[in-house]
């Protein structure tokens, strides 16, 4: 009886050590199978963060790259206002010491007679500044040269009240309408063309 009692007591305690071993290696494959699970997340995870990474340096070096190209645009354009003005300035030192000889004088008699043409009236008066002084004789060289390029008559008189720029106005008698041909107003027909040879000559010297 204690020999079949042994027996029983042997096969249970093997049944059960093979149970035991049993759930051992499910759970030693379970583990396994987390630990993998779980390092294949981690990987990823790194993989994400330094993808994440990667994107957010470039979204950085994009931003500075924009920032830069931005600073340069304004550095040039500021380079080529300062150029332009350098330009200008200088052109109106030209003028004014041109005005001031008798060279000047037949290119005054021109813008009268172009002003005249485009103001388009029997009669109308001159005003001038002091700097590039209007006399009768160029006042009749004025009418003269309308009269050859339109040959219409026109009639033109010296106004009393001077202007500050170089050129001329001319106006009506009753002065509600006038044409203004001074420097300034004449440069501003050509300050795209102006501004365009600036902006290449700038180019050039970078």
């Amino acid at each position: 009886m204690e020999k079949a009692d042994n027996l029983l007591l042997d096969g249970i305690v093997d049944e059960a050590r093979k149970k035991a071993d049993a759930l051992l290696a499910q759970s030693k494959t379970q583990c396994d199978s987390i630990m993998e699970d779980a390092k294949k997340k981690a990987e990823q995870k790194v993989e994400d963060e330094h993808r994440d990474h990667e994107l957010k340096l470039k979204q950085v070096q994009f931003r500075l790259d924009a920032g830069m190209a931005s600073a340069k645009r304004r550095a040039a354009l500021k380079r080529i206002d300062d150029n332009y003005k350098t330009v200008m300035d200088a052109v109106d030192d030209e003028f004014v010491t041109f005005a001031k000889s008798p060279a000047f004088r037949p290119y005054l008699e021109q813008w009268i007679a172009e002003a005249a043409i485009g103001l388009d009236l029997k009669e109308a008066k001159v005003a001038f500044s002091p700097l590039c002084a209007v006399d009768q004789p160029m006042l009749r060289e004025a009418e003269a040269l309308v009269k050859k390029a339109t040959g219409s008559t026109v009639t033109l008189t010296l106004d009393e009240k001077p202007i500050r720029q170089i050129g001329v106005v001319l106006s009506s008698l009753d002065d509600k309408v006038s044409y203004n041909n001074q420097v300034d107003i004449r440069l501003r027909r050509y300050d795209r063309d102006i501004r365009t040879m600036v902006q290449e000559q700038t180019w050039k010297a970078e």
